[in-house]
């Protein structure tokens, strides 16, 4: 159950960090969020990935559960990053077709 959690807060935080970019916003949301929302994203993504450690290691023991923990963050982000380019593809051929 801790390892879907930790998947879950890596996606979640990750997800969170690369909606605070300017680029991403644009291809996700067709705008820019206010100024206070990206600092306030990153912050929450951090969150995220800092609150993912703690539980992996109190969890899990801090020996195994750093490795645990890196490895969930790999996939976390793969799998971000998947959906983001997927997402940004679609949204980018659909602006791109006549009408």
């Amino acid at each position: 159950m801790i390892h879907i959690l930790l998947f879950g807060l890596a996606c979640a935080g990750f997800a969170m960090l690369c909606l605070a970019r300017d680029r991403h916003q644009r291809d996700l949301l067709g705008r820019k969020l206010p100024a206070a929302a990206p600092k306030a994203l990153r912050a929450a993504g951090w969150a995220c990935l800092a609150l993912a450690f703690v539980l992996a290691g109190r969890g899990l023991g801090w020996a195994y559960g750093t490795v645990e923990w890196l490895g969930q963050m790999s996939a976390g982000a793969l799998v971000t990053v998947l959906f983001l380019t997927r997402l940004s593809a679609r949204t980018s051929s659909s602006r791109r077709a006549p009408p």
